[in-house]
């Protein structure tokens, strides 16, 4: 058996497009911060607890993420 095997994907938060898990830049809350003020924080290593959100590295994308994190936060509070 060759090749790298699966490759995970997932789904930018913003575009809504699919790309490799490694290519997405991960968000998720800290664990020490709760509450509706919560804001969340890159996760570079991809292994800290919670939900994460993908963001993917176009430009419009990362000007847009800041604006969107506050409805994703009410989605999440319900």
């Amino acid at each position: 058996m060759g090749g790298k095997g699966h490759q995970p994907e997932r789904m930018c938060v913003v575009c809504r497009e699919r790309f490799p898990k490694g290519e997405l830049m991960r968000y998720v809350l800290p664990e020490e911060t709760d509450g509706p003020d919560a804001s969340p924080v890159p996760d570079p290593a991809m292994n800290r607890p919670g939900r994460g959100y993908y963001v993917c590295g176009q430009a419009r994308c990362g000007e847009r993420f800041p604006k969107m994190i506050v409805g994703l936060m009410k989605k999440r509070a319900r």
